[in-house]
């Protein structure tokens, strides 16, 4: 019986815990370490500052010469964007804008804010950061 009121107590404690922390967790604490200017979005200087520090552009470069092939385009495309359609994500062509077949860290920073800004507004919302997060920057992309 005393362990059964140990383990409610425990249950609950977690529960708690885990409101008062927000059901976002981390990807709700790097939005908010990531914008600088506290106004609700961040904007390209922040967006990409947190990708660079996530290493997302690392993750999809497999064999780390710096750009991405076609094929580690499609492999991070699954890997890392899973929760989007690929209709949202365009094609490999239309991130590799100087059309040499290789997507550049440049040309992959603009496809993805592209594709984490669902309102195409600019910037970028907490909700859509935590998404991105969520996709691959911190759950499922995380290797380390």
């Amino acid at each position: 019986m005393m362990n059964r009121k140990l383990f409610s107590k425990s249950i609950l404690t977690i529960l708690i815990f885990g409101l008062a922390c927000g059901q976002d967790g981390e990807g709700a604490k790097l939005y908010k370490a990531f914008n600088k200017d506290q106004n609700n979005n961040l904007n390209d200087e922040e967006f990409l500052n947190a990708i660079a520090e996530m290493d997302y552009f690392g993750k999809w470069d497999q064999n780390r010469n710096g750009t991405l092939s076609e094929e580690e385009w499609y492999n991070g495309v699954n890997d890392f964007l899973g929760g989007y359609q690929i209709s949202a994500v365009e094609e490999f062509g239309e991130w590799d804008l100087d059309g040499n077949n290789k997507v550049s860290m440049e040309e992959f920073n603009e496809g993805l804010f592209e594709v984490a800004d669902k309102d195409i507004n600019s910037q970028i919302t907490k909700k859509e950061f935590i998404r991105l997060y969520k996709e691959g920057g911190g759950k499922k992309g995380k290797t380390n």
